[in-house]
């Protein structure tokens, strides 16, 4: 009896036909067939060009909703594959930063610090060299993968569109490093025989070294030249021959003493943002902060954005950019902060206390609906399944058409960015000292909007001590385990809800108790639900097995009612936060001083 295939990539292997790919993919085989054969090129692609950074126009081809599915599926099973191979008797080396898991252009800089020498050279139309006779060739070549002719074919038919790999495919970022790592191969074995270092992002490649003259079989000054070098015929012949082709308008040789430079990286001592760039990130956000929007330069729009225009000022009131930029900067600037993570949090150096305030204008002053923020990520699972399901709230707090609800609030989401930078992971020990900075970052902004209110949704038990203590200096007077108040207004936007109090003395309550008994007793893997579980209690499971497992699966048949006291308070905040600005609205402006 034939050994079954378990991995992967034998699956893959062994597959013979359209069929057999298909159903590793999760379609049927009259679909898959449909996507590649019957649906006409208008309906796969949507193509439009955007803006080069530098000026000039990149034409992109993004798949239709149909084959993107298609294409993110097989783009996730190679992805699996190689982390397959990387394990194998034969490991697959990576050598590519670039759409690579835990790789980057930080990881891609690093291995040239404080290098002699720098050449960055480009690869042309690196995307579109990769045709379909080149993508199908390596699937039935390459050893790692070995795979049956026809279904190379099918893999080709799948990711390539009009000859080549698209940009805008899911596909191309891993076909690409596929493909390439002939190329990375061949030239870091060139690179080490020649004492180089060798690295590639999608098409940026570099060498670097220390020695006193650089090789003139990757490159040398030009002749007759003190500046201009030219690159090396062996050099130029590897990658010609690996079927990629070298853009030379791109190609430049950086010496110690001047500035080093790789993918957009500085490397003379460190891993460095541009001085320039970062000047850029700090003046948007004080734009922000200051006047609700901020400028980026763009290329000259009356002559179509040739290199050599001079840039325009363009106003952007969107956050999405500025968020691209800080996020860059902030974590090339921690990857060299070496200190331990509580140091950093203690002594935010100014990236890092800039790229906060940012996050803090993003999720609590620039809204377009109110915040709910409860203790934890298991709370906002609980309050999400009550709003979609008891109808009493639609659509103050969400609506459903259809069967798709649209939620009517916005829940923050603890991610590890919010909880590392912000120092807000949940619990009311991060809350209290975020009441305490509230004010203290609002004042900060002289442009800040404001428009909703934002919620703090706390269990009324011991762990709320500190969160009262500190709640009573910011206007919440006789807040405590028994105070019945529907909220707690803290100033600005800020309110405080906690859980109804409960019957009995000392009225403690936590929001799973607005949860039925008989939900709480439900027994998963021979494991009972323990709301207080820190670590690996024998025969208990916790919160977070709770609301995935148990509350998010059975939402829709649940009795959730036990939500509405909790609700309703949530409700009244949001109310009156709404009746403030209103009241603000229609007080008249104070009179204009007479110009003396």
């Amino acid at each position: 009896m034939a050994t079954p295939k378990t991995t992967k990539i034998e699956k893959l292997r062994d597959a013979k036909t359209l069929d057999d790919l298909a159903r590793l993919l999760g379609f049927t085989p009259s679909g898959l067939s449909y996507v590649i054969y019957k649906l006409a090129s208008p309906l796969k692609y949507r193509s439009f060009e955007i803006p080069k950074r530098k000026g000039g126009k990149r034409l992109i081809n993004a798949p239709q909703p149909m084959l993107a599915l298609l294409q993110r599926r097989l783009a996730k099973f190679l992805y699996d594959c190689l982390v397959e191979l990387k394990k194998g008797p034969l490991p697959w080396r990576s050598l590519a930063h670039g759409f690579e898991k835990k790789r980057s252009i930080i990881t891609n800089a690093t291995l040239h610090k404080r290098r002699r020498y720098v050449l960055n050279l480009d690869l042309e139309d690196f995307f579109p060299s990769i045709n379909f006779g080149r993508v199908r060739g390596f699937f039935i070549k390459d050893r790692h993968f070995a795979l049956q002719e026809k279904v190379a074919t099918v893999i080709a038919q799948i990711v390539c569109f009009n000859d080549e790999l698209p940009q805008g495919s899911p596909c191309s970022p891993v076909v690409s490093n596929l493909v390439g790592h002939l190329l990375d191969t061949r030239l870091a074995r060139f690179a080490k025989a020649h004492k180089c270092t060798y690295s590639r992002h999608a098409d940026d490649i570099t060498f670097s070294t220390s020695l006193r003259v650089f090789p003139a079989e990757l490159a040398a000054l030009a002749l007759g030249s003190t500046s201009v070098w030219e690159l090396g015929a062996p050099l130029r012949e590897k990658i010609e021959h690996s079927g990629f082709r070298i853009n030379n308008k791109k190609t430049r040789m950086q010496l110690r003493g001047s500035r080093q430079v790789t993918t957009g990286l500085m490397v003379n001592a460190k891993v460095n943002i541009r001085q320039e760039y970062h000047r850029t990130a700090r003046s948007m956000a004080n734009e922000l902060f200051q006047r609700g929007s901020y400028y980026r330069m763009v290329p000259t729009p009356l002559s179509g954005g040739a290199v050599d225009d001079p840039p325009v000022r363009e106003a952007v009131t969107g956050l999405a950019m500025l968020e691209g930029i800080l996020t860059h900067v902030h974590k090339v600037k921690d990857t060299e902060d070496y200190r331990k993570a509580v140091d950093k949090k203690k002594d935010p150096n100014a990236t890092r206390a800039l790229y906060a305030l940012f996050l803090f204008y993003k999720n609590f002053a620039a809204l377009n609906a109110p915040v709910i923020l409860p203790e934890g990520k298991t709370d906002a699972v609980y309050l999400k399944a009550a709003i979609r399901y008891l109808p009493a709230y639609h659509p103050k707090l969400g609506s459903v058409t259809g069967v798709k609800f649209t939620s009517a609030v916005r829940f923050l989401n603890y991610s590890h960015t919010v909880k590392d930078v912000m120092q807000l992971g949940g619990g009311t020990g991060d809350l209290k000292f975020f009441i305490i900075r509230y004010r203290e970052n609002a004042a900060k902004f002289v442009d800040a909007p404001f428009a909703h209110p934002v919620v703090m949704v706390i269990d009324n038990d011991d762990g709320a001590k500190d969160i009262f203590s500190v709640a009573k200096n910011n206007g919440a007077k006789g807040i405590d385990w028994v105070s019945k108040d529907p909220f707690y207004h803290l100033g600005l936007n800020l309110y405080l809800v906690k859980t109804p109090e409960g019957k009995g003395k000392p009225h403690h309550s936590a929001i799973e108790d607005a949860f039925d008994p008989a939900l709480l007793a439900t027994p998963v893997g021979g494991k009972t639900f323990d709301r207080k579980k820190t670590h690996a209690a024998p025969g208990k499971y916790g919160k977070h097995v709770f609301a995935e497992r148990v509350v998010r699966p059975n939402a829709a048949t649940t009795d959730l009612s036990g939500f509405t006291p909790l609700l309703d308070r949530i409700v009244a905040a949001i109310d009156h936060y709404a009746a403030l600005k209103v009241a603000a609205a229609a007080k008249p402006a104070p009179p204009a001083v007479a110009a003396i």
